[in-house]
């Protein structure tokens, strides 16, 4: 009799194991956002010659694909999402996004014997949320550099309201804040030549 209990009480185990195996919820799906290229207005030329630009860098969670943010009431802690990511790490992506951007305006063609280089380095790159509101919250350190010797030198940063929650509308004011920083970038370099 006892046999006949302890083969029930498997066999209830063995079931209630199995239904719970089918009741697990699917694996989260990764998120993947880019940049589009912003539009900027030729002026007059912002700089004479070419430009070589060098890799952008970032460090410590600006190095990685994940998506930082923070709370607008602990600014001091960072997080990063789990599955929504940039499709490359921030550095790589605002050169790209850089160089579409202002090719128009500004000759990136210098190689490596050109006298005037840019170095650029990510500062802040982040989701600031509040409330059910966010914003992107990007900064760059930009140098320009003339034989090694540095022409501007200057962490340019911008703030940009998304337009609701998603963060699709959080990649877009990415965009926008970055057009911000490549405006003020030019004008700085117009009024230096």
């Amino acid at each position: 009799m006892k046999r006949i209990h302890a083969l029930y009480a498997s066999l209830l185990c063995l079931g209630l194991l199995l239904a719970a195996c089918g009741s697990v919820p699917p694996a989260p799906v990764d998120h993947f956002y880019r940049l589009r290229p912003v539009s900027i207005a030729p002026a007059a030329p912002a700089w004479p010659g070419a430009i070589a630009v060098q890799p952008f860098r970032a460090d410590s969670l600006y190095a990685e694909r994940a998506i930082v943010y923070s709370d607008a009431n602990d600014l001091r802690q960072l997080r990063q999402y789990h599955y929504q990511l940039w499709l490359y790490p921030p550095a790589q992506m605002t050169q790209e996004h850089f160089t579409a951007s202002v090719g128009g305006v500004l000759d990136l063609s210098g190689g490596s014997t050109a006298t005037h280089v840019l170095d650029a380095r990510v500062v802040a790159f982040e989701r600031v949320l509040s409330g059910k509101t966010s914003k992107a919250v990007v900064a760059l350190e930009l140098r320009l550099l003339s034989e090694g010797k540095p022409l501007l030198n200057k962490i340019y940063r911008a703030e940009q309201a998304a337009a609701d929650e998603s963060l699709s509308a959080f990649a877009a004011a990415m965009e926008t804040a970055l057009g911000g920083i490549y405006a003020e970038f030019l004008a700085d370099l117009r009024r230096r030549r």
